[in-house]
Parts: structure tokens; sequence; C-alpha cells
């Protein structure tokens, strides 16, 4: 399943940029491959499990590091016949060479 995460620390200040890194961090420590976008991340995962593990580590992080609330905007993107997030951008991408 694809999944797409914006994690917002509250009560932080202006930059969030430390705090995004620090969720970067906790996908490579599990091995996921992302995505990294100015407005979210996009990740793989196998199962809502293994979201909700890494969600947890997520979570936990934010709040090690100071914040003091975390909101986060999910959206997951789960296919009975799997999908990969390289290949929903190679098909768009393959769309507009035609044009």
């Amino acid at each position: 399943m694809i999944v797409e995460l914006s994690a917002v620390p509250i009560g932080v200040g202006e930059s969030l940029s430390s705090f995004v890194a620090k969720v970067i961090e906790v996908l490579k420590k599990e091995n996921v491959e992302y995505f990294l976008s100015p407005m979210g991340t996009s990740f793989e995962v196998e199962s809502f499990e293994e979201l909700a593990k890494i969600l947890e580590k997520i979570d936990k992080v934010l709040f090690e590091v100071g914040s003091p609330r975390n909101y986060y905007v999910i959206k997951i993107d789960n296919r009975a016949k799997g999908g990969r997030m390289t290949e929903k951008i190679r098909s768009v991408e393959e769309k507009l060479k035609d044009k």
C-alpha cells in the first residue's frame, strides 16, 4: 500500500524541517522506501499493522524532540492487485511523453 503522510508538530514555531527530518530518519531505520515532497512524504508498507508501528515510532520521536502536539494528515492507496509508487509516477510520465 502507498501512504502519504504529513506530520505537523504544533506549537514549535514556523520552521518544521528538523521535525520532518526526524520522520525521514524513522522511515530509513525501518527500511521503508519513501519519496519526500514539499507537502508530505509518501512511502510504501505491506499492511495496516506495519503502518501503525511506523506511525507510533514517528509520534514518539516527534514528542522526544520537543513537539507538544502532533497533527497528521494521512492518505492511503491500497489496491487488491498491489501497486508501487514508481509505477504510478512512470504511468503519468509516459502519458506526458505523448503530449
